[in-house]
């Protein structure tokens, strides 16, 4: 059999209740997370882009 709620859990259960409904980090948050994939995918680019380049100019067509 479970064991009854505990106060600390009672209250983290609560606090994660109006956390879940509490909308004031979203932007902040999903701003970070493009600036980082941003970051990412023109690191990627960077490092592969060159490669393509070459490849593509060295494409014949008969």
């Amino acid at each position: 059999m479970p064991s009854p709620p505990t106060s600390i859990t009672t209250r983290l259960a609560a606090r994660l209740h109006t956390l879940a409904r509490d909308d004031r980090g979203y932007t902040s948050e999903t701003v970070i997370w493009i600036a980082l994939l941003s970051a990412l995918a023109l690191s990627v680019g960077a490092l592969i882009g060159p490669e393509i380049v070459d490849a593509a100019r060295n494409i014949r067509f008969k």
